[in-house]
């Protein structure tokens, strides 16, 4: 039967759709144009006779008894209420059934997943055999009726089968899959090009509402895999920076202890401008989480609004309690005057071999970060490598201080003080 967008209403004939007025007209107009259709013709005859009967005859006693229904009254004594009996908690069943019901499901929509691979590779004028034989089709002999709509089958009604399960339907009941919709299904499950389909574009799979919706599901799944929201967004932004603001107020708290202790590890310079950056990524740590608790909130999911503020209160806390606690560095002057306590405390010990407090440290390779290559070498310093090595290190130096890796810094700070004393030791030679 051929399919309309609009609803029409009225004596329509089933084969041509026109509107024939009076069931009379109908029945004439059948048995002029289409008295092929004599089984059916007999089937509608039967239901229009059985139609009229229902709705001009009504059972008495039926309408007897709703009039007694209607003028009865009932009244309720009230009672006191009762104490609550014992309980018994069917949760573990619950989640039991839950999950083999589940299984179940899972297994049943793999299995329509992987016939779908196999129906978009068959092509070819002997297709709707190769379909068959990857689905077995139910025997149409022994169903007379739809399963969805309960309609029984006739010439003008005719059967139709799911191309994934091989069940039985009729036209009204048939889903139709694009081939394209199909493939964006499969293509998780195989490494196959979409030139290896057979399918067109405008081609596609008839399917039962049943099979349909399994397969939409899934779909609903990936693509909610597939796309995050906002407020997901900006709290793995804001974990990032969280770590890399960890790690700079670990970095800030061994500079601070290096300076106050008397050692020249470190400059001041440098730890200045890491406190800078703690600050700029805090107030961006700030930023982000009043987004976040700003975030609209779906009404069916209540407890994001709780869990929002609670990311709120939670970054409020680590910046209270973590950022701005950290100790305050000591002046130019200060340092001065410690330093000069340490040298006189040195110069009172001076009979004790004691060595001053300095650290030589190496540059660490495994922490991702390496500087890139010096610039070439000019004809002017070929001659003394010293000198050219040093024009290295400094370069390196500068990379690493814009990158804020300080204990590399430190340590090519203290390679170039071994090479400019190692320089100076070389000219006292010649």
């Amino acid at each position: 039967m051929a399919e309309s967008a609009d609803i029409q209403e009225g004596f329509l004939c089933p084969i041509c759709l026109k509107d024939l007025r009076s069931p009379s007209n109908l029945i004439a107009h059948f048995q002029d144009l289409h008295s092929e259709e004599q089984e059916f013709l007999k089937s509608f005859k039967g239901i229009y006779g059985k139609m009229k009967k229902k709705i001009l005859k009504l059972d008495e006693q039926e309408l007897e008894g709703f009039k007694e229904l209607t003028q009865e009254k009932y009244f309720l004594e009230q009672s006191e209420p009762q104490e609550p009996g014992p309980s018994r908690s069917q949760t573990d069943y619950f989640k039991v059934v839950r999950r083999e019901r589940l299984d179940h499901r899972t297994t049943e929509t793999n299995k329509l997943i992987i016939r779908l691979d196999r129906l978009l590779r068959t092509f070819g004028a002997d297709r709707k055999q190769q379909e068959q034989e990857l689905v077995v089709w139910l025997d149409g002999s022994t169903v007379t009726r739809c399963p969805s709509c309960a309609a029984s089958f006739n010439i003008a009604r005719r059967q139709h089968h799911c191309r994934l399960c091989g069940s039985i339907m009729c036209n009204s009941c048939s889903r139709f899959l694009s081939y394209e919709t199909a493939q964006s299904i499969v293509a998780p499950i195989n490494s196959v090009s979409d030139k290896e389909y057979s399918g067109k574009e405008t081609d596609t799979l008839r399917i039962c509402s049943h099979c349909l919706d399994m397969l939409e599901s899934r779909r609903k799944v990936q693509i909610d895999q597939m796309v995050k929201s906002t407020t997901w967004q900006l709290y793995s932004l804001l974990q990032s920076n969280k770590n890399q603001i960890q790690s700079s107020v670990d970095m800030y708290i061994k500079m601070y202890n290096s300076l106050t202790s008397g050692e020249i590890t470190f400059l001041l310079q440098d730890c200045q401008a890491l406190r800078s950056t703690i600050a700029e990524k805090a107030q961006m740590m700030d930023t982000l989480s009043k987004k976040i608790a700003s975030e609209p909130v779906d009404p069916e999911t209540p407890k994001a609004a709780v869990l929002q503020n609670n990311i709120r209160k939670a970054v409020s806390n680590y910046i209270k309690d973590c950022l701005l606690t950290l100790p305050t560095l000591p002046s130019v002057e200060e340092l001065e005057v410690i330093r000069h306590k340490l040298a006189m405390s040195f110069k009172e010990d001076s009979f004790v071999d004691i060595p001053r407090p300095h650290r030589i440290q190496t540059v660490a390779v495994t922490t991702g970060w390496s500087p890139a290559p010096a610039n070439e070498v000019q004809a002017d310093t070929e001659e003394n490598p010293l000198i050219e090595q040093m024009r290295i290190v400094r370069n390196y130096i500068d990379q690493a201080r814009r990158a804020q890796r300080f204990d590399e810094v430190a340590s090519l700070e203290e390679n170039l003080r071994m090479l400019k004393e190692t320089y100076r030791q070389q000219q006292r030679a010649s």
